[in-house]
């Protein structure tokens, strides 16, 4: 009888809702082009895995890592990496936001940033202080809700990450290398809309567990974050 109400009492938490909001000034979106095949993406999954023990991650950093397949010819298959995110990489050089293909290789607020090249600062670039209205994102067991009360349509594009993930290498340029990754981007989706959203996430069983979600803002065809908010996924 205990046991019976004990699973009673474990089961509906859960299956609780979680609720993030932030306000005021939008976070830095930093994304990293990566992938296990290249010998010089660890030092960059390392930069990026130092934003783990910030105490502003989420409210003022979101870093997301996204894995190319582009480099899994030359000897390894990057088990996290997805077409999609080296079309991804290709349509910001379409669009001009970075003058070409590569990793590592980053953009931060929707920009290419080479400061990680600056080994000496690695300043990340200066961004103009607004603030902006709330941005609620709300988890119901699969499905995710987004309400921002801003004026006109918006972008809006959710992550789904995996964190503290480690691949022995064994082939490739990286091979007998532990690589340690972390913000690893394992699902995204974006949709327009004005003021409400809806999204489902697809991927039930992914390749590493899920850790956090995120999400950002921008204005129709523009890469520029408008507002920011994520946070960790709670687990049973």
């Amino acid at each position: 009888m205990r046991f019976s109400i004990l699973v009673a009492l474990i089961v509906p938490s859960m299956l609780q809702a979680q609720v993030w909001t932030h306000e005021g000034k939008p976070a830095y979106v930093i994304e990293l082009f990566t992938s296990e095949g290249c010998s010089s993406c660890p030092p960059a999954d390392q930069y990026l895995s130092q934003y783990v023990e910030e105490d502003k991650l989420w409210e003022e950093y979101i870093p997301l890592a996204y894995h190319v397949d582009y480099w899994d010819y030359i000897g390894w298959k990057d088990r996290f990496a997805h077409p999609s995110y080296s079309q991804k990489q290709r349509l910001y050089r379409s669009y001009g936001v970075v003058n070409s293909v590569y990793t590592p290789g980053f953009v931060v607020n929707g920009a290419e940033w080479k400061g990680f090249f600056s080994y000496r600062t690695r300043t990340l670039p200066n961004i103009e202080s607004h603030h902006s209205k709330p941005l609620q994102l709300t988890k119901d067991n699969y499905n995710y809700s987004v309400t921002f009360l801003g004026d006109g349509q918006y972008t809006a594009h959710i992550a789904w990450l995996a964190m503290d993930e480690t691949t022995p290498v064994k082939r490739g340029e990286n091979r007998g290398k532990n690589l340690k990754h972390n913000f690893i981007v394992v699902e995204k989706q974006q949709k327009n809309g004005v003021e409400n959203w809806r999204f489902e996430l697809n991927n039930r069983q992914p390749i590493a567990e899920i850790d956090a979600v995120v999400v950002w803002l921008t204005k129709l065809n523009n890469f520029v974050p408008v507002q920011t908010v994520g946070g960790w996924l709670n687990k049973p």
